[in-house]
């Protein structure tokens, strides 16, 4: 899994959204201020500059409940074996002493997103988040091999979960991160967690992957049809998986061809199978695994691990087993996490969503571009691959002015960006719902899906909801309205 959001330093042709999506209507009317106050939000990333002044209050006391880093193992939390747990006590402490030591926040992200979702705005007050009075949750997350995997996503998701089950408060989750690979841990946490789901939303962006050329589609037509998939590879890849999903319920057999030509064996259809091989001419190393059906989704899928890919044109060849419909979708790694010159030479910019915006139980969203009112290009396409609209909304997700470590503030865009103005936005609906008790049994995922849905700002002469917008722009004010 990778991060979703690009910083740049400074804050020259930066924006601010909160007019843009309604925040500063509901927190200046002076008939109903919602401001977030009585809900969390979690921020699940690279951890939170804590002695930020966007982060502390006038009495010096911390908005941050507690702080989770899981790359210093010093004092888990508990039922937890890795990582550091830091309380408001603690955090408190070290804003005392000026001490900043607890926990570092190299990469900006997780600021960053902290301020969208809940900066106080005290060194600018324009620069303050959508939802100033929630409280935080932070977890740092932990690198495996240099990236995030998905048994430390589940972890994190976990831990703010039960914190907020403790204290008896709504939880909106953050989850900033993003996958190709499809499938992950969250839908097991939804389901198999015996903790409340009213006062409960995850939101997550549907990912950078509109303009990458990482996803490819096709159709066999018939049983024994055969079709190449290219993939070019201008720059040796040390690794690279290939994941391929046909539509349910159909079967095809794989195979890899080299650029010089050699072919590997076909997988054989099953409910699992594996091979292994290696291209002499090339000393590339290959590994294809056979799944049907998978969990997720019903689906097979076959995962391609070519260890030493080297340069040049290579084949996937599908041979049609079982046809009903016959459509296919292949998925290379995320962008930033292969060489820039490899790609599907035939790619196609829809169903591109990422884990963890594939699954139902989360909110999804894509970004676009206050100045013009434009999609960012590289904000994902929808449907998921199993049918499910994407994205469910877009938000404001270029050049968003945000805290930055050091007091200061930056520019932030991906779509990471717009899911944090939604999670905002959640936490006002969950104040006004929950914490003020006026609307108590309007407080679950789906009803703030479908006021999210209704309260959207639509472009003139585009049809909705759509792969690109989903069901429009993010308006809190219209959302609010629905809700009344």
């Amino acid at each position: 899994m990778n991060q979703l959001s690009t910083i740049t330093r400074g804050t020259e042709n930066g924006i601010i959204a909160r007019e843009e999506i309604g925040a500063n209507f509901l927190q200046n009317n002076l008939n109903i201020s919602v401001t977030g106050k009585g809900v969390l939000i979690a921020i699940i990333d690279s951890g939170i500059d804590y002695l930020h002044e966007d982060f502390i209050y006038p009495d010096k006391t911390s908005k941050i409940v507690f702080l989770w880093d899981q790359t210093k193992d010093e004092n888990p939390p508990s039922g937890y074996k890795f990582g550091t747990e830091y309380t408001r006590e603690d955090i408190n402490q070290a804003i005392a002493n000026n001490d900043t030591t607890l926990s570092k926040d190299e990469d900006g992200i997780g600021t960053m997103l902290s301020g969208i979702c809940a900066g106080l705005g005290n060194i600018n007050s324009q620069y303050a988040g959508i939802a100033p009075d929630a409280e935080l949750i932070v977890v740092k997350l932990k690198k495996i091999n240099g990236n995030y995997n998905n048994a430390i996503l589940e972890a994190a998701i976990q831990y703010a979960y039960e914190k907020a089950y403790e204290l008896k408060i709504p939880l909106v989750i953050n989850i900033s991160l993003g996958s190709n690979n499809l499938v992950g841990a969250t839908e097991r946490i939804l389901r198999d967690t015996p903790l409340f789901t009213r006062g409960l939303c995850l939101v997550s962006p549907v990912g950078n992957e509109g303009n990458t050329q990482t996803h490819t589609s096709g159709r066999l037509n018939f049983i024994g049809e055969e079709q190449d998939i290219e993939l070019e590879i201008f720059e040796d890849e040390d690794l690279l998986d290939i994941n391929i999903w046909m539509n349910k319920p159909d079967k095809a057999s794989v195979a890899v061809i080299s650029p010089s030509g050699e072919v590997s064996k076909f997988i054989k259809v099953s409910n699992f199978n594996e091979i292994t091989g290696i291209f002499d001419l090339e000393a590339t190393w290959y590994v294809i695994t056979y799944r049907y059906p998978t969990a997720y989704s019903g689906q097979q899928q076959v995962t391609i691990t070519l260890k030493n890919a080297t340069k040049g044109i290579w084949k996937i060849r599908l041979r049609g087993e079982y046809i009903t419909n016959g459509i296919y979708n292949a998925y290379l790694p995320n962008k930033a996490l292969i060489n820039p010159g490899t790609k599907f030479r035939d790619s196609i910019p829809s169903q591109t969503v990422n884990y963890p915006s594939t699954y139902n139980d989360v909110i999804s969203v894509g970004a676009y571009n206050i100045i013009d009112n434009s999609i960012w290009p590289s904000s994902s396409r929808g449907p998921t691959i199993n049918g499910l609209l994407r994205p469910d909304i877009v938000a404001p997700g270029v050049n968003i002015i945000s805290t930055y470590p050091g007091n200061s503030y930056a520019t932030i865009t991906g779509t990471a960006v717009a899911a944090a103005h939604v999670t905002g936005a959640v936490a006002l609906y969950f104040q006004y719902t929950l914490a003020d008790r006026y609307y108590t049994q309007k407080a679950f995922t789906t009803m703030v899906r479908t006021y999210l849905h209704g309260g959207a700002r639509r472009i003139q002469g585009i049809t909705y909801p759509n792969e690109i917008y989903g069901y429009g722009e993010l308006d809190i004010r219209g959302s609010f309205d629905q809700l009344k």
